[in-house]
């Protein structure tokens, strides 16, 4: 079975008020559009992923914009503060304006006392 095109990772539980990090990985050629093709000479075309979104039960937690010195195969994390469980999205768009998305849960606990 192929890899997911887009991968997303959280921790199963945080204690709320915790601060948790969100690690993506997407896989994507990210071609700049200044490369030559090896069979002949034409420049092979820019395709790259431009914007990065990510959501926290429907609200914007990160945004991101990419430009073509990103390397293939992006990783990306950040770090997003515990209120509630819920769900983790991310978003990518391409310079095609293509989204397409990675979404997982996060369990928020109580704090131990």
């Amino acid at each position: 079975m192929a890899a997911p095109l887009r991968r997303i990772h959280v921790p199963r539980s945080v204690k709320r008020g915790e601060v948790f990090e969100v690690r993506t990985l997407a896989r994507h050629p990210m071609e700049s559009g200044v490369r030559f093709s090896t069979d002949n000479i034409v420049v092979i075309p820019r395709h790259i992923l431009q914007e990065v979104q990510a959501f926290y039960n429907d609200r914007m937690v990160f945004r991101a914009e990419w430009f073509s010195s990103v390397s293939s195969n992006p990783y990306l994390s950040f770090r997003v503060k515990a209120v509630d469980s819920g769900e983790i999205s991310v978003v990518w768009i391409s310079d095609y304006n293509v989204r397409t998305t990675a979404s997982t849960t996060v369990e928020v606990v109580a704090p131990d006392p």
